[in-house]
């Protein structure tokens, strides 16, 4: 080989690269090998190590594991090792690819590879499992249901609380969907607030009590849902979070009742009343007060009508849920403020309350009786004061961070803040009580440890704690100080919360990394490894088919070396794009490095032919989509597929045997001229070379 190439292929390398024979002799090192193992020439190295290549690695049994790995596959990729350098003795950590190459009668003429320094990105590696690490038993510390799924709907991870619910491990929920666990039309419920929160891109809070599996007892919850994240600002999943409140609901519903009672007795004439005969669509009856509240004729008191026609458009939705949840026995009593159309066409808001007072033998509901309140004035009043409120509000958003001043057992006194999509509560509501009566438990916590920090001395600095706010999930961090109080007065602190959101999101995004490959956005070989456990496991329990494709782009290092790896980047980015285009939601599409990709196909059909059939119809469908001109900074390139697929039922073989098979296949596929895709077969030869 002339000098000419061995330029070419080595010395404008910014990674170590070698040639080694068979033999262990020395063929070639450029100047970035030379480089990391502390040599200014090739000439140096030889007269320091001689002409065989001396083992470099720090455990000296990997250089044999590296050996057989290699001429049993023909090339290896990623091979990471901790080493000796040379000259100085020192211990690094490399990252390895290397071929053989080989005649035309296949003897071996030489392994050609490269190295990287990795030792930089290792201590990284550790220091993000250090904050994962963190990040995971922060969550287990997090008594309300926690979960996350992603953009499609698939678990990603949950809490134990959560998981204890279902009586299983947090593992076993992972990959799963929540048809899985509640049947479809719940499932859909939960997918539309889902929805909801990625299209808006904001948090959503609203209570439910569906029975389910998660929920047996149909208890209340309340629910928040917050959109994730990644570092770019895209929607990666759904947060949510889950609080039962029951006891409070039923504790509220039993004063609203007392208050409901000692209204009716007090008002009396000043109430309309309304009759529903469940049975008749036009059933609904006013009496003449109601009637003169909507400035109706009171002979129209004797004409039954249809319910709900006189509500505002925009109220119904809230007036039908009201209804329902009476109806279903959800709630004690109907209860509801809407809006109604008066005669002469403006809208008066008016207060419902009813009951059920008669049922069919079957238990039916089949007659309500109810009051109407004209709370017009009220609803002005509010609306009035909510004017002022705003008024005094812009002059308070002037200050940078939340302001408060509390007592030293954690009483608010006063509150300033920006907005009030800052705080959990209206100010007004916050006012006199207690920080435990008002804030989550950590973020109270975090109030009372710094109150009680600055009470000793005199300050305190650096507590933090989170809420799930109408923007989304926000941190705050706090600065407390004793205010100076006279004699005999109440001992004040005044706290500030800064809002340090964006911090703990790129925090959160450093997590990210750990889990997707940072040129294509797609899972990387980790989170790929937890979906296919969690396939196999999803296809033992639902006895279905599943299929893993394995996609080598052929000649791709023909683009790289003749256009640039920028060129090759792109067409990287292009074929993850194509390949998702081409999958449902439920799948999954990986990288795993360098042109290598895989397909995780799951829920196919329980007849092995069938899910062969559908696994087929996917492959062309891929080599159809990838065979299409790519277009590339202006320029038209192409590249095609070799696909190997294996087909799975339930867990017969662990995830890398499966990932093993498709592998053969897929040279398998190579063999036969590329551009083409194989079903893995147990008599196919195993065998990694590439042709040529």
């Amino acid at each position: 080989m002339s000098s000419v190439d061995l330029s070419t292929l080595f010395e404008h390398l910014p990674i170590g690269a070698y040639r080694i024979a068979p033999n262990g002799s020395i063929w070639h090192v450029n100047a970035a090998l030379l480089r990391l193992n502390g040599y200014a020439s090739e000439n140096e190295m030889r007269r320091d190590v001689g002409e065989v290549v001396p083992n470099p690695y720090a455990i000296p049994a990997r250089r044999q594991e590296f050996l057989e790995l290699l001429y049993s596959r023909g090339s290896i990729t990623n091979f990471e090792s901790e080493m000796v350098r040379y000259k100085s003795g020192e211990h690094w950590w490399a990252r390895e690819h290397a071929h053989t190459v080989r005649d035309e009668d296949g003897n071996l003429l030489y392994y050609e590879g490269t190295i990287e320094d990795i030792t930089s990105e290792r201590a990284a590696q550790f220091r993000l499992d250090q904050r994962e690490s963190l990040l995971y038993n922060v969550l287990q510390t997090i008594p309300d249901h926690v979960w996350l799924k992603d953009t499609s709907g698939v678990y990603v991870t949950c809490n134990e609380a959560f998981a204890e619910r279902l009586k299983i491990q947090p593992a076993a929920l992972i990959g799963t969907r929540d048809a899985d666990w509640v049947g479809e039309e719940i499932a859909q419920q939960f997918l539309t607030t889902d929805q909801l929160v990625m299209r808006t891109g904001t948090s959503v809070t609203f209570e439910e009590g569906y029975e389910s599996t998660i929920n047996p007892k149909g208890e209340l919850h309340e629910v928040v849902k917050t959109p994730m994240r990644d570092g770019l600002g895209n929607i990666i999943g759904v947060l949510g979070m889950a609080r039962s409140i029951q006891q409070r609901k039923d504790a509220e519903a039993l004063l609203r009742d007392t208050t409901e009672q000692l209204e009716l007795a007090i008002m009396g004439a000043d109430l309309g009343r309304w009759n529903h005969d469940l049975t008749h669509e036009k059933g609904y009856f006013l009496d003449e007060r109601a009637c003169k509240m909507l400035g109706r004729d009171p002979r129209e008191s004797e004409k039954g009508r249809a319910w709900g026609h006189l509500i505002h458009p925009d109220d119904l939705t809230a007036t039908l849920q009201a209804m329902r949840a009476h109806l279903s026995g959800h709630a004690d009593a109907y209860e509801v403020d809407y809006r109604a159309r008066h005669t002469d066409g403006h809208w008066i808001w008016l207060s419902s309350r009813g009951k059920v007072v008669q049922f069919d033998r079957e238990g039916n509901p089949q007659r309500m009786v109810g009051t109407l309140m004209d709370i017009s004035g009220r609803k002005q009043a509010e609306a009035e004061l909510r004017a002022t409120q705003s008024e005094l509000q812009a002059t308070l958003n002037a200050l940078p961070d939340q302001l408060f001043e509390l007592s030293a057992d954690g009483r608010y006194r006063a509150v300033h803040s920006r907005e009030e999509e800052d705080t959990l509560y209206a100010s007004k509501f916050i006012l006199n009580k207690v920080v435990t009566e008002v804030l989550p438990k950590d973020a109270a916590e975090a109030f009372l440890s710094a109150l009680n920090e600055a009470q000793a001395k005199g300050r305190s600095t650096g507590h933090q704690y989170r809420l799930d706010l109408a923007p989304g999930k926000q941190w705050f961090e706090l600065t407390v100080v004793r205010k100076p109080t006279e004699p005999g007065e109440e001992e004040r602190f005044i706290a500030i919360a800064r809002d340090i959101t964006e911090r703990k999101i790129t925090e959160e995004a450093i997590q990210h990394l750990a889990f997707h490959d940072s040129l294509t956005g797609l899972p990387n070989r980790r989170l790929f490894n937890d979906r296919l456990h969690s396939a196999l496991i999803a296809s033992h329990r639902q006895q279905q088919h599943g299929a893993l494709m394995f996609l080598d782009l052929d000649k791709f290092k023909q683009l790289n070396d003749t256009h640039g790896h920028d060129i090759g980047d792109l067409m990287l980015q292009e074929v993850s794009r194509r390949l998702l285009q081409n999958i449902r939601a439920v799948d999954t599409v990986a990288r795993l490095g360098g042109d290598e990709f895989v397909v995780l196909v799951q829920a196919l059909s329980a007849d092995e032919i069938d899910a062969r059939m559908h696994a087929s119809t996917v492959g062309h469908k891929i080599l159809a989509s990838m065979n299409e001109p790519y277009w590339l900074n202006g320029r038209q390139h192409t590249t095609t597929p070799s696909i190997g697929i294996a087909l799975f039922s339930g867990e017969v073989a662990p995830p890398n045997e499966i990932l093993k098979q498709a592998d053969i296949a897929m040279y398998h596929a190579k063999a036969l001229g590329r551009n083409t895709l194989c079903f893995y077969d147990p008599d196919m030869p195993i065998t990694h070379s590439k042709p040529a």
